[in-house]
């Protein structure tokens, strides 16, 4: 009898250990182009949106320098990784409209 059980835990742990050897899922990129972005604070809910999406594993917004000390709030674009199968762009896209506010209307664009 003891040793069926500590075959069982023996096989037990062997299996737990080849589970965590297991690679995790390969992760996509989408792109997004995001208008209506006004002021860098938007950009925070912007990017806590997405992190927020089921499946999402990282998110940057970016607002690139227009000029030398002034933002381009006209080419605010995301950058998002998530797990293959796990959402579509359309949920993306949902996320980040869903916060929009009277003065901040987002619209979203899928671009790769």
């Amino acid at each position: 009898m003891r040793q069926v059980v500590f075959f069982l835990i023996l096989f037990t742990g062997l299996v737990q250990v080849g589970l965590s050897l297991a690679e995790p899922p390969p992760l996509l990129h989408a792109r997004l182009k995001i208008e209506g972005v006004h002021k860098k604070s938007s950009a925070r809910k912007i990017h806590e949106a997405l992190l927020s999406v089921p499946g999402v594993k990282k998110a940057d917004v970016k607002i690139p320098r227009k000029w030398l000390i002034f933002r381009d709030y006209n080419n605010v674009n995301a950058i998002v990784e998530f797990e293959q199968g796990s959402l579509t762009s359309e949920t993306l896209i949902r996320a980040v409209e869903q916060i929009s506010e009277p003065l901040n209307i987002y619209k979203v664009k899928f671009i790769e």
